[in-house]
């Protein structure tokens, strides 16, 4: 059996398709070949180097909606992307495309509808995503995280399916550290929000253990401090990393909002100005799951009180560990995979 993942430009689409392979190659006895199309620049190629899945990088366009001169050659990069797309799914000859949004996924599809190959589309975050809603009604199942999202696709064939994790996740004991805070700049990077870091770092107590996820390329100098770690991407140890956090500061994507959950983590949420991670965050918020700031109200002072503050409220700490972890389910790799299943009869 072949399938074709795909999705990237950010590790956010990325590792819920990963858990959607390792949950079809449970249920399949490893009858399964993976091949996974992303993007030239983006993360997911080192990211994907520990697991045996082809990768194939196409081009990508992005339809902004501000005024920029790339909007004029975003045409040619998705004729290019489809182009590429079709000599690589004529060579692999898939039974069907799995993808989690991003712009690398709609000449896939595109394509895919057009050779009759079948389609299975997730939507990860709250709001809807532009490229799944340019391709949902070529989409022959369509999933989501939150009930809340199904008002935005045909309800005939989408599903409400929870949080889709891969499943080193689940090897991973919650063992929370004293003073110990994790910063997830997610894996594109978050530049305003390492700068942010970069300021908070001197103000903190020493005692205070800070380990930085910075993205790549987005790596920041800070002196001075002992007690503070950076690395660019995601390492072998994350999840670990996660666990022996006692509060997480963290942009709002869902892929980190959903593993976060599941490991009962702490968590400040500060959301990329005007997009829709904002959506995320509000909704969070609103359930009592976690702390958001708003990037464009804060300061480098306001973020380090929240950050003390919050360490020595112990039963602060505790009310956010038990909200976030029940905001959502975690079944939603086994999900998809059974809904691939049936697309594949």
């Amino acid at each position: 059996m072949k399938i074709i993942l795909t999705g990237g430009g950010t590790l956010g689409s990325v590792s819920p398709l990963i858990a959607v392979w390792q949950a079809l190659k449970n249920k399949t006895a490893d009858n399964l070949e993976a091949l996974f199309i992303g993007t030239y620049a983006g993360p997911e190629k080192e990211f994907l180097s520990r697991y045996p899945i082809i990768f194939k990088p196409i081009l990508a366009g992005k339809l902004r909606r501000y005024f920029s001169l790339k909007n004029f050659l975003d045409p040619f990069l998705i004729l290019l992307g489809c182009l590429q797309s079709l000599i690589i799914i004529l060579k692999f000859k898939p039974k069907l495309i799995i993808s989690a949004g991003s712009f690398a996924a709609v000449p896939v599809i595109l394509i895919a509808k057009i050779l009759n190959i079948k389609v299975l589309i997730h939507q990860l975050d709250l709001q809807a995503s532009l490229s799944n809603r340019l391709v949902k009604n070529l989409a022959d199942k369509i999933t989501v995280t939150f009930k809340e999202s199904l008002v935005n696709f045909p309800k005939n064939k989408t599903a409400c399916v929870g949080a889709v994790l891969r499943e080193e996740i689940k090897q991973t004991l919650p063992a929370a550290q004293e003073n110990n805070v994790l910063i997830l700049g997610g894996g594109t990077g978050a530049l305003t929000l390492n700068q942010l870091i970069a300021e908070v770092i001197p103000l903190l107590p020493e005692e205070i253990t800070v380990n930085h996820v910075t993205g790549k390329n987005k790596a920041i100098v800070v002196n001075g401090y002992a007690n503070y770690n950076q690395c660019d991407l995601l390492a072998e140890d994350y999840y670990a990393k996660i666990a022996a956090a006692q509060l997480v500061v963290s942009r709002a994507g869902l892929g980190a909002l959903t593993e976060l959950a599941y490991l009962t983590k702490p968590t400040v949420i500060i959301p990329i100005a005007s997009s829709q991670q904002e959506k995320n965050a509000e909704y969070f918020a609103d359930r009592g799951a976690a702390v958001y700031l708003k990037q464009t109200k804060l300061s480098a002072e306001g973020l380090t009180g929240e950050i003390v503050g919050l360490l020595k409220e112990k039963t602060k700490l505790k009310h956010l560990s038990d909200k976030i972890h029940s905001i959502m389910e975690y079944e939603g790799a086994a999900k998809m995979a059974e809904i691939a299943l049936k697309l594949l009869i």
